[in-house]
């Protein structure tokens, strides 16, 4: 079979030769790089696509994405236009009719700052919908969560366990928020089957590739990268796994399980959570809430257990990570990551920092003088902030305008990779890098 010979204005991302005129490429692969001329004496017999001027790229590296989930939402209730409760039930009762029996119904990109009550359907409402078909609702951020009586039954929730609400002090309501999220998310993703996660991530990838993306980091629960690891192969991308880490790190047993995995541990980032959210009110932050004076949002783990958990990671040669969204979280992770590159110096430890979002000045300077990674979501400024970062100023007033500072973390010689955080936002690399 002959190469294909792709004649364009090829930008190479190589600092030693950042332009070319044409690439060969055979079965999915580069062959050659070079100039127009070279192309067509080196392979008379290519088959030739002339682009003209226009401008070809490498794919592009997604940095953090829920494929998963973010497929799972893909093929449910999309509510980003539902203006009000009832609107919200009425295109979750449309969704239900569609389905066949024995389906979750899930649904995403709800916006409690968009409906009229300005809140999370409840137990109740969700199960007018249905009282026998299990119901997930994300919110937009995909930390608060709502369900009903069904979903709530699949996993045990327990009135008792901190975020899972209640209006009697007993019984669930509906809604879990933070520090509940991923416990529960990962109780529900624990009792799905598993031929639904390859399924859902396949439904990721074609959206992925549509934009040019060739490599997802995809961030999963264990369970989850155990089912889609097996089957890379058969994928379109390059899949980079990241093992999410629910809640709190007092928990070791993901990680032993994974350090016991001689094939997924190579590959393998482990991920967990410091902090929260602000649409949830939760995300840690060293001056009160805006109109919440008692509310500094919250620290999952105190630096010794976070320590604990990410040494034997670290000792194994593995890249760490923490989702760290307020500045009390960024403190906490820059703190451990120096201890632990004091304790394990490692060449291109490359620990890593999910999201990042409201650093101060002086953290920004560190992160890049440890050689921080950090994975960051440009889509964020327009979805959540607001394009003027009025969309955070009722949780952190002024601070919002410290909110996604990309130009400063640039300047300071940060490595920084972009991401949706796909369903938070849409995969759509061209608009983000803009």
């Amino acid at each position: 079979m002959s190469p294909q010979i792709l004649l364009a204005n090829i930008r190479t991302m190589d600092d030693r030769r950042p332009f070319a005129g044409a690439v060969a490429c055979q079965g999915g692969r580069i062959l050659w790089v070079g100039s127009r001329e070279e192309a067509l004496e080196r392979y008379p017999d290519g088959e030739l696509r002339d682009y003209g001027a226009m401008t070809l790229l490498p794919g592009f590296l997604d940095t953090h994405v829920h494929a998963v989930s973010a497929g799972m939402l893909s093929r449910g209730c999309d509510l980003s236009d539902a203006a009000d409760i009832p609107g919200v039930l009425d295109l979750l009762r449309e969704a239900d009719r569609r389905l066949p029996p024995g389906r979750w119904l899930f649904a995403g990109h709800f916006q409690d700052k968009r409906v009229w009550e300005k809140r999370m359907p409840n137990r109740a409402e969700l199960d007018s919908v249905s009282a026998e078909r299990p119901i997930f609702v994300y919110h937009n951020d995909c930390h608060p969560f709502a369900f009903n009586t069904p979903a709530i039954l699949a996993p045990g929730l327990s009135g008792d366990t901190p975020g899972v609400c209640t209006d009697d002090g007993r019984t669930p309501n509906g809604i879990v928020v933070d520090p509940a999220c991923a416990d529960v998310e990962k109780a529900f993703f624990d009792r799905l089957d598993p031929d639904d996660f390859a399924a859902a991530c396949a439904d990721t990838e074609r959206r992925a590739v549509a934009c040019g993306v060739t490599t997802l980091f995809a961030k999963e629960y264990l369970r989850t990268l155990r089912a889609l690891w097996p089957a890379r192969d058969r994928f379109l991308t390059t899949l980079k796994p990241m093992m999410r880490t629910p809640g709190g790190c007092s928990d070791p047993a993901d990680l032993e399980e994974l350090l016991a995995d001689d094939d997924l541990r190579e590959q393998t980032t482990v991920c967990t959570f410091l902090d929260g959210a602000f649409d949830g009110w939760s995300a840690a932050v060293f001056e009160p809430y805006a109109g919440q004076p008692d509310n500094c949002g919250m620290l999952y783990n105190d630096d010794d257990t976070l320590y604990r958990y990410f040494r034997p990671a670290s000792g194994h040669g593995l890249q760490v990570s923490a989702h760290a969204i307020g500045d009390r979280a960024i403190e906490q992770v820059l703190r451990v990551m120096a201890r632990l590159q004091k304790d394990l110096p490692m060449a291109d430890a490359r620990p890593r920092i999910e999201h990042f979002e409201m650093p101060t000045a002086d953290q920004i300077r560190r992160a890049g003088e440890m050689g921080i990674a950090l994975g960051m979501q440009p889509l964020l400024i327009e979805v959540c902030e607001g394009m003027d970062l009025s969309g955070y100023a009722p949780y952190v007033g002024a601070r919002a305008a410290r909110c996604s500072p990309c130009r400063s973390i640039l300047e300071a010689g940060c490595l920084a990779g972009g991401g949706p955080d796909h369903p938070v936002t849409d995969m759509d690399t061209l608009r983000a890098i803009r």
